[in-house]
């Protein structure tokens, strides 16, 4: 996001601050993913909650690409946050889930 920063501002004439706001809430957007993302892997399992998280950040994705002016780009970051959250919170616990003992700790760090 910081390397298209610079064209997003020109591109949508916006201000120094709704810049500022819109790479860094991202970080605010994915503590509510992580907050839901404990109660959708214990209603659907972690592995179909990574495929949701996927699924969020494609749509983010889309609607960042797609956006015509700064509350359609703020949602899609918001989409997109929801997606960072889900990605953080269960990505970790399943490569622990399903690695040998002996090499969990070096491959759920490895994650990060």
């Amino acid at each position: 996001m910081s390397g298209a920063a610079i064209f997003i501002k020109d591109d949508l004439h916006i201000s120094d601050v709704q810049v500022e706001v819109l790479v860094g809430i991202l970080n605010l957007y994915s503590i509510l993913g992580s907050a839901a993302a404990g109660r959708t892997s214990d209603w659907i399992g972690r592995r179909y909650t990574i495929v949701i998280a996927g699924a969020i950040f494609f749509a983010g994705a889309l609607l960042m690409g797609f956006a015509t002016n700064y509350s359609f780009l703020m949602f899609g970051r918001f989409v997109a946050g929801i997606g960072v959250g889900y990605a953080a919170m269960i990505a970790p616990v399943y490569i622990a889930e399903v690695s040998p003992a002996s090499s969990r700790g070096f491959l759920t760090s490895f994650h990060e």
